[in-house]
């Protein structure tokens, strides 16, 4: 019997481990596609609840930006772009629009550089990417800045907070922004909600941006 009985518990063991193989995974994983970033691929992993918009769902939604002459030369230099959102009622407005989200959302890309950015970016200027941070006075509080690097890639990794207006809810704003080691393409990562979300979420955008990885040494 006592033999019997360790069989059996050793059955519903291995039968638990394989039911743990089969469960949902935890985490998504999100790359560019091979071969089509100037400045090497990406990695990073997102909870996989969080909704993932399909390229063609970004360029579509993207579209009314051709008509702006600022907007459109950067879109032309994009190689490659992700986005996602942990909403109920996912949608590319809250990734893409000005007003801040009441649920996390991750919006990555990677773009070449034209000359005259590679003549004069630099680093430090990457704080002013989204926003420009030097400028806007009381209206942005930065809540952690701090230099990154992954091998010859170099930049920052920055937490603000925004109020586009007085009656507009807080936003916070985590943004993780590299230069290639040959200053020609731009790395970004952002993710974003109103600051309570934010906090209530942090968890989960940590592993997000803790995530985020570059590989150089395989350039497209």
């Amino acid at each position: 019997m006592v033999a019997r009985a360790r069989i059996a518990a050793l059955a519903f063991a291995a039968g638990a481990l394989l039911l743990a193989g089969c469960a949902a995974p935890d985490f998504r994983y999100a790359s560019d596609a091979p071969g089509s970033a100037p400045g090497g691929p990406v990695y990073f992993k997102v909870p996989e609840s969080w909704n993932a918009f399909t390229a063609a769902q970004i360029t579509a939604a993207q579209k009314g930006w051709g008509d702006d002459t600022t907007a459109k030369p950067l879109l032309d230099a994009t190689a490659w772009q992700e986005a996602y959102d942990a909403s109920s009622a996912p949608s590319l407005t809250h990734v893409l629009g000005v007003t801040a989200p009441d649920s996390p959302v991750v919006y990555a890309s990677l773009r070449s550089l034209y000359q005259a950015e590679i003549d004069s970016v630099t680093v430090s200027s990457l704080t002013d990417l989204l926003m420009p941070v030097s400028s806007l006075g009381d209206r942005v509080s930065v809540r952690s800045s701090k230099s990154v690097a992954q091998g010859s890639a170099k930049g920052v990794h920055l937490v603000l907070t925004y109020k586009a207006s007085d009656n507009a809810p807080e936003e916070t704003l985590d943004e993780t922004a590299y230069l290639s080691g040959g200053n020609d393409a731009l790395y970004l990562l952002v993710v974003r909600c109103t600051s309570a979300c934010y906090d209530r979420n942090r968890t989960d955008i940590d592993t997000v941006t803790s995530s985020y990885t570059i590989k150089e040494g395989s350039r497209g």
